[in-house]
């Protein structure tokens, strides 16, 4: 069994795809679009993503457009957390991820032993990141 998260966005979902995919060094393996699907949708909306796949180093989030006219709201419990292999890689993805948006809680060394911090990216999406340090 695996979780995957699945991320909404209204209209932008291609610019937030690509973004992460750069900042997490990840490969988007699928897209479908509106205008793919048997679904009647507004001409200004046919080139929206309906469904989108992005994969890096064995993880998957799926993203989507809303329905024209659909309300979505990035305001929440949800976060998104990310366990870094190394303090390079930490570094690297996380000022690539705040470009943009805004650092909640800087990178810091933690109680329990990691290096830890927070953001909102440019999208309105909260993020964790988090590295063991080795003892």
């Amino acid at each position: 069994m695996k979780l995957n998260p699945y991320l909404h966005f209204k209209g932008n979902a291609e610019e937030a795809l690509n973004f992460y995919a750069t900042c997490l060094n990840g490969d988007i393996t699928q897209i479908g679009r509106y205008g793919d699907s048997p679904m009647a949708s507004d001409e200004d909306w046919k080139q929206k993503i309906m469904h989108a796949r992005l994969v890096f180093d064995g993880n998957l989030i799926m993203v989507s457009d809303v329905f024209k006219g659909q309300e979505v709201s990035t305001e929440g419990n949800i976060q998104m957390s990310v366990e870094v292999d190394n303090l390079t890689q930490l570094e690297t993805v996380f000022y690539k991820m705040a470009d943009g948006g805004v650092v909640t809680m800087a990178l810091q060394d933690t109680f329990w032993g990691a290096r830890f911090g927070m953001l909102k990216d440019k999208f309105g999406v909260s993020w964790m990141f988090n590295c063991e340090q080795q003892k």
